[in-house]
C-alpha cells in the first residue's frame, strides 16, 4: 500500500530535556519508513536551552525544519502555526513529551485509506477525578449540540492538510480542536479513532483545567454554534449556491 505524504510537527515549550531525544526518535523512525515526509518542531518562546537544542539538530536531521516564537504565545497559536507551516499531504501533530509515541504514526497511515481524520485517542487519560471531569464535557458538547462526535477531540490527530486549509477557525480557546473536527465532519470528511495507551506525561505538566482555558472554551462553543447556524441559514436563504457547507 502506498501511504501519503506526512508533515511530522512538534510544539515544544521548555522541553530540554527531551526535544534533542524527540526529535531524533522521529528522524530515525521516519528515514527508513519509505515515506515522504517532513519533521516542523515550533520552539514557542522557550526560556531554556531548548531553541539551542532544536537549532542545532538542523545540522543533524535531514528534512527538519524550525519555527521559532521570540515570546510564549501558548498552544492554540503554536499549533495552528504548525499547521500553516505544513506542506505534505497529512499532518502528524504530536505532542514533545512523549506520551504519544511517534511510531502510532505507521499503526494510523493504514487508515488514511477509507478515513480523513484519525484521532488517536486516548484509553487512559491519567487525569485526576477533575480533568476527567472536562475532558468528557469538552467531548460530550460536539456530540450534544452538534451532533459531531469527537472521540477524544485533545488527542494526537493524523488529518488531511486540505481540512487545515479549508477550514479558518474562529475558536481562541482549546475548543479550536473540537471545532476543526466539527466543521470538517459536517461538511463530509470522515473521522475515525485509532485508540491508543499512552504513556506518563515525562516533562512539564497539563494546564488543561486552567480557568482562562475554561473560561476561553465557553466562550468560544456559542460563537462556533452561532457561526454554524447561520451558515446554515444563509445556504438555506440561497439554495443556487453549490459551494460545500462548512
Amino acid at each position: 500500500m502506498t501511504f501519503p505524504s506526512v508533515s511530522v510537527c512538534f510544539p515544544a515549550y521548555n522541553e530540554e530535556a527531551i526535544i534533542g531525544e524527540v526529535l531524533q526518535e522521529a528522524h530515525v523512525l521516519l528515514s527508513g519508513s519509505g515515506l515522504e515526509y517532513e519533521i516542523i518542531v515550533c520552539n514557542d518562546g522557550s526560556a531554556d536551552r531548548t531553541a539551542a537544542i532544536i537549532q542545532d539538530l538542523t545540522t543533524h536531521i535531514p528534512h527538519l525544519r524550525v519555527l521559532h516564537h521570540p515570546h510564549n504565545l501558548g498552544i492554540s497559536a503554536t499549533f495552528e502555526h504548525l499547521f500553516s507551516a505544513a506542506c505534505k499531504e497529512f499532518v502528524f501533530l504530536n505532542a514533545a513529551d512523549q506520551q504519544w509515541r511517534t511510531s502510532i504514526l505507521f499503526d494510523m497511515l493504514p487508515l488514511t485509506k477509507e478515513s480523513d481524520i484519525i484521532v488517536a485517542s486516548r484509553v487512559n487519560k491519567h487525569y485526576g477525578l477533575m480533568r476527567r471531569f472536562v475532558s468528557w464535557g469538552f467531548n460530550t458538547v460536539p456530540l450534544i449540540l452538534f451532533d459531531v462526535r469527537t472521540f477524544d477531540a485533545g488527542a494526537v490527530k493524523l488529518i488531511r492538510r486540505e481540512i487545515i486549509q479549508r477550514f479558518p477557525l474562529i475558536s481562541r480557546s482549546p475548543f479550536s480542536e473540537a471545532e476543526r473536527l466539527i466543521r470538517a465532519t459536517r461538511a463530509g470528511y470522515r473521522i475515525t479513532q485509532y485508540p491508543v495507551e499512552i504513556s506518563v506525561r515525562r516533562t512539564g505538566r497539563a494546564h488543561g483545567v486552567r480557568l482562562r482555558f475554561l473560561l476561553g472554551a465557553l466562550m468560544d462553543i456559542p460563537r462556533v454554534w452561532w457561526a454554524l447556524r447561520k451558515r446554515k441559514v444563509d445556504k438555506a436563504e440561497h439554495p443556487t449556491d453549490s459551494a460545500p457547507s462548512a
